[in-house]
């Protein structure tokens, strides 16, 4: 049971790769072949979160790996309910409940961070672990919850790049994941681990900065939309 367990988790993780790279790189956005491999990479991260939740529970205790999976999940999650609140700009009781729990979980991870800089200086690599992971997934959540107190005064296609950020960052989670627990395949293990996770942000964050500012400017938003208008005056 524990071995199907957590081939499982590997199966789904490799499948998150694949589709993650599909869904961003082929295909038209929002086509059918996005909608699938979204879907795919939807399902798969969601068995990737159970699983990761039973094997921290029942096999053996992982704080990466919780922390890794609460984050990677609720980007996943949420990127996708993007897509359902635009259509009513009225958020549902699990949207509220997701953003608040994860809050909490990344208040959580924070609170651990600091515990361990106290506690255990020694450790400070863990301690920085828990902050960034902390920081991040608090801030996710927290962000979310804005959103959904200002649902109806939201700027012209917002759901567009939320979706697209937040599944592109639970895609550079999956890929930081993938490098960290699988370092000494790379030879990257030891005092050069951090390259790890730090490698998939550095490559990604520029990626997704220089697609949002194209459809920025396709789509008329921000400067583009003065700079828009200024060329429909002059014709």
């Amino acid at each position: 049971m524990e071995k199907a367990l957590i081939l499982s988790h590997v199966f789904a993780g490799g499948l998150t790769l694949l589709t993650g790279l599909l869904a961003s790189f082929v295909g038209k956005k929002g086509g059918k072949l996005h909608r699938l491999v979204g879907n795919i990479f939807f399902w798969s991260m969601t068995w990737i979160f159970i699983s990761a939740l039973l094997i921290v529970a029942f096999v053996r205790f992982n704080f990466f790996l919780t922390m890794i999976a609460v984050f990677s999940f609720y980007m996943t999650f949420s990127g996708v309910r993007v897509l359902k609140i635009k259509k009513t700009m009225k958020p549902l009781k699990i949207d509220w409940i997701a953003a608040i729990i994860t809050l909490l979980c990344g208040l959580t991870f924070l609170f651990f961070g600091i515990r361990v800089f106290v506690i255990n200086p020694s450790n400070a690599g863990f301690g920085i672990l828990c902050l960034v992971f902390g920081f991040f997934t608090a801030n996710t959540a927290w962000l979310n919850i804005q959103g959904f107190r200002k649902a109806d005064q939201q700027d012209k296609m917002w759901w567009w790049f939320a979706h697209m950020n937040l599944m592109g960052g639970s895609f550079i989670a999956s890929v930081t994941a993938f490098l960290v627990q699988n370092g000494r395949l790379f030879e990257m293990a030891g005092s050069y681990g951090w390259v790890l996770w730090l490698l998939p942000a550095a490559i990604g964050s520029p990626l997704m900065a220089y697609w949002a500012r194209r459809y920025r400017q396709q789509f008329g938003i921000g400067k583009y939309a003065k700079l828009e208008k200024a060329q429909n005056s002059v014709l």
